[in-house]
Protein backbone atom coordinates (compact mmCIF):
# COMPACT_ATOMS: atom_id res chain seq x y z
CA UNK A 1 0.00 0.00 0.00
CA UNK A 2 2.82 2.38 0.97
CA UNK A 3 4.56 1.68 -2.34
CA UNK A 4 1.35 2.49 -4.21
CA UNK A 5 1.04 5.81 -2.39
CA UNK A 6 4.67 6.71 -3.07
CA UNK A 7 4.20 5.74 -6.71
CA UNK A 8 1.09 7.90 -6.99
CA UNK A 9 2.94 10.84 -5.45
CA UNK A 10 5.81 10.40 -7.92
CA UNK A 11 3.36 10.26 -10.82
CA UNK A 12 1.63 13.38 -9.47
CA UNK A 13 4.86 15.33 -9.32
CA UNK A 14 5.86 14.16 -12.79
CA UNK A 15 2.47 15.37 -14.06
CA UNK A 16 2.97 18.77 -12.37
CA UNK A 17 6.46 19.05 -13.89
CA UNK A 18 5.14 18.26 -17.37
CA UNK A 19 2.29 20.73 -16.95
CA UNK A 20 4.71 23.46 -15.89
CA UNK A 21 6.91 22.67 -18.87
CA UNK A 22 3.97 22.97 -21.25
CA UNK A 23 2.97 26.30 -19.73
CA UNK A 24 6.50 27.60 -20.19
CA UNK A 25 6.47 26.37 -23.78
CA UNK A 26 3.16 28.16 -24.41
CA UNK A 27 4.60 31.42 -23.12
CA UNK A 28 7.56 31.08 -25.47
CA UNK A 29 5.20 30.25 -28.30
CA UNK A 30 3.04 33.29 -27.58
CA UNK A 31 6.13 35.51 -27.50
CA UNK A 32 7.33 34.15 -30.85
CA UNK A 33 3.93 34.67 -32.47
CA UNK A 34 3.63 38.18 -31.06
CA UNK A 35 7.15 39.01 -32.21
CA UNK A 36 6.26 38.08 -35.81
CA UNK A 37 3.11 40.23 -35.63
CA UNK A 38 5.07 43.18 -34.22
CA UNK A 39 7.78 42.82 -36.86
CA UNK A 40 4.96 43.13 -39.39
CA UNK A 41 3.13 46.18 -38.01
CA UNK A 42 6.01 48.01 -36.32
CA UNK A 43 8.22 47.26 -39.30
CA UNK A 44 5.64 48.96 -41.52
CA UNK A 45 5.50 52.12 -39.43
CA UNK A 46 9.29 52.19 -39.03
CA UNK A 47 9.85 51.67 -42.74
CA UNK A 48 11.98 48.63 -41.88
CA UNK A 49 12.12 46.25 -44.81
CA UNK A 50 14.26 43.92 -42.70
CA UNK A 51 11.54 43.46 -40.06
CA UNK A 52 8.82 43.07 -42.66
CA UNK A 53 10.86 40.49 -44.56
CA UNK A 54 11.49 38.55 -41.35
CA UNK A 55 7.78 38.45 -40.45
CA UNK A 56 6.40 37.21 -43.78
CA UNK A 57 6.35 33.75 -45.32
CA UNK A 58 7.51 33.65 -48.97
CA UNK A 59 4.03 32.42 -49.97
CA UNK A 60 2.25 35.34 -48.27
CA UNK A 61 -1.21 36.26 -49.57
CA UNK A 62 -2.42 39.63 -48.30
CA UNK A 63 -5.91 40.72 -49.37
CA UNK A 64 -8.14 43.75 -49.10
CA UNK A 65 -11.83 43.69 -50.10
CA UNK A 66 -13.44 47.05 -50.82
CA UNK A 67 -16.05 48.67 -53.02
CA UNK A 68 -15.04 50.80 -55.98
CA UNK A 69 -16.72 54.01 -57.10
CA UNK A 70 -19.53 51.98 -58.72
CA UNK A 71 -20.18 49.91 -55.60
CA UNK A 72 -18.57 46.77 -57.00
CA UNK A 73 -16.55 44.51 -54.69
CA UNK A 74 -12.86 44.60 -55.58
CA UNK A 75 -10.04 42.38 -54.31
CA UNK A 76 -6.58 43.85 -53.92
CA UNK A 77 -3.80 41.29 -53.52
CA UNK A 78 -0.29 41.89 -52.21
CA UNK A 79 2.71 39.55 -52.16
CA UNK A 80 5.65 39.45 -49.78
CA UNK A 81 7.89 41.17 -52.32
CA UNK A 82 5.37 43.99 -52.75
CA UNK A 83 4.98 44.45 -48.99
CA UNK A 84 8.73 44.57 -48.41
CA UNK A 85 9.19 47.05 -51.26
CA UNK A 86 6.38 49.30 -49.99
CA UNK A 87 7.85 49.20 -46.48
CA UNK A 88 11.34 50.08 -47.72
CA UNK A 89 9.75 52.94 -49.65
CA UNK A 90 8.71 54.57 -46.38
CA UNK A 91 5.73 52.51 -45.25
CA UNK A 92 3.90 54.29 -42.46
CA UNK A 93 6.83 56.42 -41.26
CA UNK A 94 4.71 59.53 -41.68
CA UNK A 95 2.65 58.53 -38.62
CA UNK A 96 4.39 59.70 -35.41
CA UNK A 97 5.32 56.87 -33.03
CA UNK A 98 3.04 58.19 -30.27
CA UNK A 99 0.02 58.11 -32.62
CA UNK A 100 0.31 54.58 -34.04
CA UNK A 101 -1.90 52.90 -31.39
CA UNK A 102 -0.58 49.39 -32.01
CA UNK A 103 -2.31 46.47 -30.30
CA UNK A 104 -1.66 42.76 -30.91
CA UNK A 105 -4.13 40.09 -29.75
CA UNK A 106 -3.54 36.36 -30.20
CA UNK A 107 -6.99 34.91 -30.93
CA UNK A 108 -6.20 31.21 -31.27
CA UNK A 109 -3.35 28.70 -31.53
CA UNK A 110 -3.57 25.11 -32.69
CA UNK A 111 -0.33 23.16 -32.93
CA UNK A 112 1.58 24.94 -35.73
CA UNK A 113 -1.03 27.49 -36.82
CA UNK A 114 -2.31 30.66 -35.17
CA UNK A 115 -4.70 33.56 -35.71
CA UNK A 116 -3.81 37.08 -34.57
CA UNK A 117 -5.62 40.42 -34.68
CA UNK A 118 -3.44 43.50 -35.17
CA UNK A 119 -4.92 46.95 -34.61
CA UNK A 120 -3.33 50.31 -35.36
CA UNK A 121 -4.44 53.84 -36.11
CA UNK A 122 -4.24 53.02 -39.82
CA UNK A 123 -5.32 49.38 -40.20
CA UNK A 124 -7.18 46.40 -38.80
CA UNK A 125 -5.36 43.18 -39.81
CA UNK A 126 -6.28 39.55 -39.22
CA UNK A 127 -3.18 37.38 -39.56
CA UNK A 128 -2.80 33.63 -40.09
CA UNK A 129 0.61 32.38 -39.02
CA UNK A 130 2.27 29.02 -39.52
CA UNK A 131 5.33 27.53 -37.89
CA UNK A 132 7.73 26.47 -40.62
CA UNK A 133 11.40 25.71 -40.25
CA UNK A 134 11.05 26.25 -36.52
CA UNK A 135 9.87 29.88 -36.96
CA UNK A 136 6.46 31.55 -36.94
CA UNK A 137 5.73 33.33 -40.22
CA UNK A 138 2.70 35.27 -41.47
CA UNK A 139 1.09 33.28 -44.27
CA UNK A 140 -2.23 35.07 -44.83
CA UNK A 141 -3.51 38.59 -44.08
CA UNK A 142 -7.02 39.96 -44.50
CA UNK A 143 -7.19 43.66 -43.71
CA UNK A 144 -9.15 46.88 -43.86
CA UNK A 145 -8.16 50.49 -43.27
CA UNK A 146 -9.08 51.72 -39.81
CA UNK A 147 -11.40 54.47 -41.03
CA UNK A 148 -13.12 56.95 -38.75
CA UNK A 149 -16.85 57.38 -39.14
CA UNK A 150 -17.56 60.76 -40.73
CA UNK A 151 -20.81 62.51 -41.60
CA UNK A 152 -21.49 63.45 -45.20
CA UNK A 153 -22.49 67.09 -45.64
CA UNK A 154 -25.38 68.03 -47.92
CA UNK A 155 -23.95 70.46 -50.48
CA UNK A 156 -24.91 71.53 -53.98
CA UNK A 157 -23.26 69.04 -56.40
CA UNK A 158 -22.93 71.84 -58.95
CA UNK A 159 -19.83 72.88 -56.98
CA UNK A 160 -18.13 69.64 -58.00
CA UNK A 161 -17.54 70.88 -61.53
CA UNK A 162 -14.97 73.35 -60.17
CA UNK A 163 -12.85 70.44 -58.90
CA UNK A 164 -12.78 68.43 -62.13
CA UNK A 165 -9.28 68.11 -63.54
CA UNK A 166 -5.87 66.50 -63.05
CA UNK A 167 -3.69 67.18 -60.03
CA UNK A 168 -0.01 66.24 -60.03
CA UNK A 169 1.24 65.04 -56.63
CA UNK A 170 4.59 63.74 -57.90
CA UNK A 171 6.28 63.14 -61.25
CA UNK A 172 4.34 60.33 -62.89
CA UNK A 173 1.55 60.34 -60.32
CA UNK A 174 -1.64 62.35 -60.71
CA UNK A 175 -5.13 62.27 -59.25
CA UNK A 176 -7.84 62.68 -61.85
CA UNK A 177 -11.09 64.14 -60.51
CA UNK A 178 -14.36 63.68 -62.41
CA UNK A 179 -18.10 63.82 -61.71
CA UNK A 180 -20.65 61.08 -62.21
CA UNK A 181 -24.35 61.24 -61.27
CA UNK A 182 -23.82 64.13 -58.83
CA UNK A 183 -20.88 62.34 -57.23
CA UNK A 184 -17.24 63.41 -57.11
CA UNK A 185 -14.84 60.67 -58.23
CA UNK A 186 -11.06 60.54 -57.82
CA UNK A 187 -8.59 58.13 -59.40
CA UNK A 188 -4.85 58.03 -58.80
CA UNK A 189 -2.44 56.80 -61.46
CA UNK A 190 -2.67 53.01 -61.63
CA UNK A 191 -5.32 52.87 -58.92
CA UNK A 192 -9.07 52.17 -58.92
CA UNK A 193 -11.54 55.06 -58.83
CA UNK A 194 -13.05 56.01 -55.46
CA UNK A 195 -15.79 58.39 -54.44
CA UNK A 196 -15.02 61.57 -52.51
CA UNK A 197 -17.64 62.40 -49.87
CA UNK A 198 -18.09 66.04 -48.79
CA UNK A 199 -17.55 67.25 -45.22
CA UNK A 200 -17.91 70.82 -46.47
CA UNK A 201 -17.78 72.62 -49.81
CA UNK A 202 -13.98 72.24 -49.97
CA UNK A 203 -13.18 69.27 -47.70
CA UNK A 204 -13.82 65.67 -48.77
CA UNK A 205 -13.05 62.22 -47.38
CA UNK A 206 -12.75 58.61 -48.56
CA UNK A 207 -14.58 55.71 -46.98
CA UNK A 208 -12.14 53.06 -48.22
CA UNK A 209 -9.07 54.50 -46.46
CA UNK A 210 -8.35 57.09 -43.78
CA UNK A 211 -7.67 59.98 -46.15
CA UNK A 212 -9.05 63.44 -46.79
CA UNK A 213 -8.79 65.80 -49.73
CA UNK A 214 -8.96 69.60 -49.43
CA UNK A 215 -9.48 71.70 -52.55
CA UNK A 216 -7.83 75.12 -52.44
CA UNK A 217 -8.91 78.25 -54.35
CA UNK A 218 -6.93 81.40 -55.11
CA UNK A 219 -8.12 84.95 -54.42
CA UNK A 220 -10.17 84.90 -57.62
CA UNK A 221 -11.98 81.73 -56.50
CA UNK A 222 -10.24 79.46 -59.02
CA UNK A 223 -9.23 76.00 -57.80
CA UNK A 224 -5.42 75.85 -58.00
CA UNK A 225 -4.48 72.69 -56.11
CA UNK A 226 -5.55 70.04 -53.64
CA UNK A 227 -4.04 68.78 -50.40
CA UNK A 228 -4.11 65.02 -49.73
CA UNK A 229 -4.06 64.22 -46.01
CA UNK A 230 -3.12 60.59 -45.43
CA UNK A 231 -0.93 58.65 -43.00
CA UNK A 232 0.06 61.78 -41.12
CA UNK A 233 1.33 63.42 -44.31
CA UNK A 234 0.07 66.36 -46.30
CA UNK A 235 0.81 66.18 -50.02
CA UNK A 236 0.09 69.05 -52.41
CA UNK A 237 -1.15 68.35 -55.92
CA UNK A 238 -1.15 71.24 -58.34
CA UNK A 239 -3.97 71.38 -60.87
CA UNK A 240 -2.32 70.81 -64.24
CA UNK A 241 -5.42 70.34 -66.42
Amino acid sequence: MKKLIVGAVIVFFVFISLFAYEEKGSDEQNDAIKKAALDYIEGWFEGSGERMDRALHPELAKRLIYKDAKGKDVFRNLTKAEMVKATEGGGGKGVPADQRQIKVTILDIYKTIATVKVESVSFIDYLHLGKTGGEWKIVNVLWLPNVKERETAQIDPKIFIDYVGEYELAPGFTITVTTENDRLIAQGTGQPAVELFPESETKFFLKEVEAQVDFVRDEQGKVTHLILNQGGRQTRGNKVK
